[in-house]
């Protein structure tokens, strides 16, 4: 049974490989049509409150990402991803980066972002920055979920708000802790509102555990950023990489039982489940390189060079770990 597990694993690859693959394919032709035109009319303006990282992060990142994520759930749900869908996902994953700079960058004021989420309107928009934000949010609420879609967002806004904390110091790992999930959960419901349908509560429970999981693998990865920028992470802040594993893995678990308890096809979960585990195997080769920095059972972050805390994927060993820990997701579960 384990060897057939295996086995089963490793000849999807490829298949699991095209069909990402053929996501972000769709996903690029649909962005030269929409997002990417409207980037080249707002760069003719700019007033210099939009940077080169900013159209990065709308161009390779979050306007690509986002649409997949949204495939991928429809891969469980086992429907096609409509061009609304996309369309709404495609603004929602150009705006995400946008909306964090209010909060970590710009120093924008709660109370003018909050207009800008509940009477979104090209007039309150004060530089080219605001301004995208605002068309890109104006033409993600061109569907018939923009109530759900507004109330996502303020509760991103309250989110980002309460992760202000996280530049205190000593704050309690239960606070991080509740943090992290509001901040991951809420996005990933977010983006789920976009997609048709009513969200009952097991896919609500589902994504804001997904949510969770992204978001400690985010902070895994960040690490050595937020150590030097004095943000309280439960990376950051723990003395046990060994706990925090245990802690991911756990919450990885939890997930494999949620879809399991899902009434979607066996089939789909199996696939849902199978490209999950290849998004969350990347979290567990960072840890176990952040756990050989323990000493007798205790891990001291000031202690620690940047070399040390910088997991790169793009190493052929840490590709090889990866591999494995998607290989073995199931063995000796029901799965």
């Amino acid at each position: 049974m384990i060897f057939k597990k295996y086995f089963n694993n490793l000849v999807k690859i490829p298949s699991l490989y095209l069909f990402v693959l053929k996501c972000y394919k769709r996903q690029k032709h649909f962005m030269k049509e929409t997002i990417l035109l409207d980037l080249e009319d707002i760069k003719k303006n700019n007033d210099q409150s939009l940077t080169e990282k900013d159209f990065k992060k709308i161009t390779f990142y979050y306007g690509l990402a986002v649409p997949v994520i949204g495939e991928i759930f429809c891969l469980l749900r086992g429907t096609k991803m409509t061009n609304s869908e996309r369309k709404t996902l495609t603004y929602l994953g150009g705006l995400t980066g946008l909306f964090d700079d209010f909060f970590d960058e710009l120093e924008t004021t709660e109370e003018h972002i909050k207009e800008l989420i509940n009477n979104p309107s090209i007039e309150l928009g004060k530089n080219s920055h605001e301004i995208l934000f605002i068309k890109f949010y104006l033409k993600a609420l061109e569907q018939d979920h923009s109530k759900s879609i507004k109330k996502y967002f303020n509760e991103g806004f309250d989110a980002q708000v309460e992760s202000k904390k996280q530049t205190y110091p000593n704050l309690p790992s239960e606070e991080i802790l509740k943090i992290t999930q509001q901040k991951g959960g809420v996005f990933i419901l977010l983006y789920r509102a976009a997609l048709d349908g009513h969200i009952p509560d097991f896919e609500k429970e589902l994504l804001f555990n997904i949510g969770l999981l992204g978001q400690l693998e985010n902070d895994i990865f960040d690490i050595y950023k937020d150590h030097k920028a004095g943000i309280c992470t439960l990376a950051t802040t723990t003395k046990s990489i060994f706990v925090l594993r245990s802690q991911y893995q756990s919450i990885m678990n939890d997930i494999f039982e949620l879809i399991d308890k899902t009434s979607f096809p066996k089939s789909n979960k199996k696939k849902f489940s199978r490209l999950f585990s290849i998004v969350a195997s990347r979290g567990l080769v960072c840890l176990d390189q952040l756990i050989k920095l323990e000493n007798e059972g205790l891990f001291e972050l000031s202690m620690c060079s940047k070399e040390q805390l910088i997991c790169n994927m793009g190493k052929l060993k840490n590709t090889f770990k990866w591999v494995k820990f998607y290989l073995n997701w199931n063995i000796g579960t029901k799965y």
